[in-house]
């Protein structure tokens, strides 16, 4: 098959749908099979494209613009035509949207949405931001001739806020990166934890600063807890990180809790394989990869109830109610306690990350592509 993909997160960014972006490309181009040809406004980031697996079977198209204003344009519409010349069968839109006029581009095309937070939590996106995301997904789920969900959340969503067949939505789970099943030796793990001083047992929670991710309610919780152990958070900063900073000192925990920016991919497994478990208590996501990242890295996870993350934890989690803190206090104290839990959850997890490995969700993925092709 040759696919073509919109590449400016594959070319941009470097966490989330970035790293979904091309590890999509990487699953089709790994077995030399399939070509995929990357429509991108410009030529990107050395460090995200060091993420794409060297292939021949990768061809990039630019917009040839030389303007911020005409490499939007491009790619919002002008880009159909480009499409169109390349000879993909299909064109996939990797973030929630489509060109518009895609079609004329004389291709099938399909969309992935990763959640529509946006209609849920408004008020956690500024308006404009808000207003171009209703309208570009909106539009994709219309006209797309399939759409992928990258949850039964996200499908469900689709459905009630837009209206959607669910008969037009598969659920293609996404995995994390490969990195996060590779086992580090204790060495390895004790040098990283030398490197950020870490202390010997933490519990650990990944995920951007942000108020739906509800570090809060973890910081709260904490305080609960009857078991003297740290928080270590792992998160690049935002302007959220003085106000838990001041919660911290608030509640005494400045002794107990750690929150450490810019942690490099490399070195994240060995945060996850040195802890006692990782958390993640965000109250709603689109699927929740920092929950699939603990349990490949065979760790117990707690995750929130509420939305998608039993999905990507399996019964290789246990799952709270997000604002619940004594609740997690207490869950949190049993897994501390109980060797015979963690030893069960780490077990279930390793039988969970199987739905995750390369091979599945490739052939999950050709497969869908098949479906596309074959439908009139």
């Amino acid at each position: 098959m040759r696919i073509g993909f919109d590449a400016k997160k594959i070319v941009s960014n470097l966490t989330g749908i970035g790293n979904y972006s091309r590890g999509t490309v990487n699953l089709l181009t790994a077995t030399g099979e399939d070509e995929c040809v990357l429509f991108a406004p410009d030529k990107g980031n050395e460090r995200c494209l060091a993420g794409l697996m060297p292939s021949h079977k990768i061809e990039f198209i630019y917009s040839g613009s030389g303007s911020g204003i005409g490499r939007n344009y491009w790619r919002n519409f002008s880009m159909v035509s480009d499409i169109a010349k390349s000879g993909v069968e299909i064109y996939h839109g990797l973030s929630n949207e489509l060109p518009f006029g895609i079609g004329k581009a004389g291709c099938k095309s399909v969309v992935t949405i990763h959640d529509l937070i946006f209609l849920r939590y408004p008020t956690t996106y500024d308006y404009l931001s808000r207003k171009i995301l209703e309208a570009k997904t909106k539009y994709a789920c219309r006209v797309a001739d399939r759409i992928i969900a990258v949850s039964e959340q996200t499908k469900r969503d689709i459905v009630d806020f837009y209206g959607i067949s669910p008969d037009k939505i598969d659920v293609l789970y996404q995995g994390c990166h490969a990195s996060f099943r590779q086992k580090h030796s204790e060495k390895e793990i004790a040098d990283v934890k030398a490197i950020y001083n870490l202390p010997e047992k933490y519990m650990l929670a990944v995920g951007t600063l942000e108020d739906r991710k509800n570090h809060a309610t973890i910081i709260e919780a904490l305080s609960k807890l009857e078991d003297d152990i740290p928080l270590v958070i792992v998160s690049k900063k935002t302007s959220l990180q003085k106000k838990l900073e001041k919660q911290i000192s608030t509640l005494g925990l400045e002794s107990r809790v750690r929150i450490i920016n810019g942690v490099p991919l490399k070195h994240l497994p060995a945060f996850y394989q040195g802890s006692e478990f990782a958390i993640y208590l965000s109250y709603f996501e689109g699927f929740g990869i920092p929950v699939l990242e603990g349990i490949t890295s065979g760790v117990p996870v707690i995750a929130a109830t509420g939305s998608c993350l039993e999905e990507a934890g399996g019964t290789g989690a246990v799952y709270c109610d997000p604002f619940d803190a004594k609740g997690v206090a207490d869950t949190m104290h049993k897994l501390l306690n109980s060797a015979d839990l963690r030893a069960e959850l780490i077990s279930e997890g390793e039988k969970h990350v199987e739905n995750f490995t390369d091979e599945t969700l490739r052939n999950n993925l050709r497969r869908f592509y098949e479906k596309v092709l074959e439908e009139k």
